[in-house]
């Protein structure tokens, strides 16, 4: 029996895509959160395993029989992050979608207040509160500190993480708040949405601006999208970058957006709010 027909009966308002590269020890703390999940409606799971090292998946097979996972799909050559999770999209057709980092770890509570904030019709995204891992030694990931609570704008333009390496309590760090976009390591959009906007953007290559400009497509047809600081987890960052120490295109892909957004209108000084 497949794990599709195995959970065929479930009435599923969210489908949760997964895109993973390899960092298994991460995925299954990913998954173990997704099965603690309180109070959540009911929610299926997808992987999409990115043309993952034939012996280590092998030695984590074990993985792929977890119950919380509804479908996998094993891509024969490895994509860029945008078109893993275009992808992942195609395998559900609950009216939610959740992309979610194999390096994020949500809280409990998590799914419930993200499902909560978008019983407002007028929400088209929504994003969780994340903070680096609290045994994190590296300085780049300061130990419990925040590395999302929402993008925003400086005044030149450039997109960025307002706030990252604040401590988490701080009341800055707490504000449920309309934010210009929210990073797609955990994201949540209406399915009809990003249809109508034709998913993540794969001209982004490896990834990186592709969950920014999803955001501004779906402002473009009159959503909000919220940052919910409820919504809480951790998130390793960079995790399957520095396993295959490869560097993601920020300035190229930098410029791809600029040049395809900075005549929307959209483009505005954000980040000001947040302070």
């Amino acid at each position: 029996m497949s794990k599709r027909s195995r959970h065929k009966s479930t009435v599923s308002i969210l489908d949760v895509i997964i895109t993973t590269g390899g960092r298994f020890d991460m995925l299954r703390k990913c998954l173990a959160a997704l099965e603690a999940q309180e109070d959540a409606p009911p929610f299926l799971v997808y992987i999409i395993d990115n043309n993952t090292d034939n012996k280590e998946r092998l030695h984590n097979k074990d993985i792929f029989d977890m119950p919380i996972i509804t479908d996998t799909k094993r891509l024969t050559n490895e994509v860029g992050f945008p078109k893993a999770n275009n992808e992942g999209a195609r395998m559900g057709n609950s009216p939610l979608i959740l992309f979610l980092n194999d390096d994020v770890v949500l809280k409990p509570d998590a799914i419930r207040n993200m499902i909560q904030t978008m019983d407002d019709d007028k929400v088209g995204i929504v994003g969780a509160k994340l903070t680096f891992p609290v045994d994190s030694t590296s300085k780049i990931r300061p130990a419990g500190r925040v590395q999302h609570v929402g993008l925003g704008m400086n005044i030149s333009g450039d997109v960025i993480h307002p706030l990252v390496g604040w401590s988490a309590d701080n009341p800055k760090c707490c504000v449920t708040r309309e934010v210009i976009g929210v990073t797609g390591a955990c994201l949540m959009v209406r399915r009809s949405l990003f249809r109508q906007v034709g998913g993540f953007n794969e001209m982004y290559g490896a990834g990186t601006y592709e969950d920014i400009e999803l955001c501004l497509a779906v402002q473009q047809l009159g959503k909000r999208v919220i940052i919910n600081a409820d919504a809480q987890g951790t998130h390793y960052t960079g995790a399957t970058a520095e396993k295959k120490q490869r560097a993601y295109p920020l300035q190229q892909n930098a410029l791809v957006f600029r040049a395809r957004w900075q005549g929307s209108g959209l483009f505005r000084w954000t980040s000001y709010e947040f302070f």
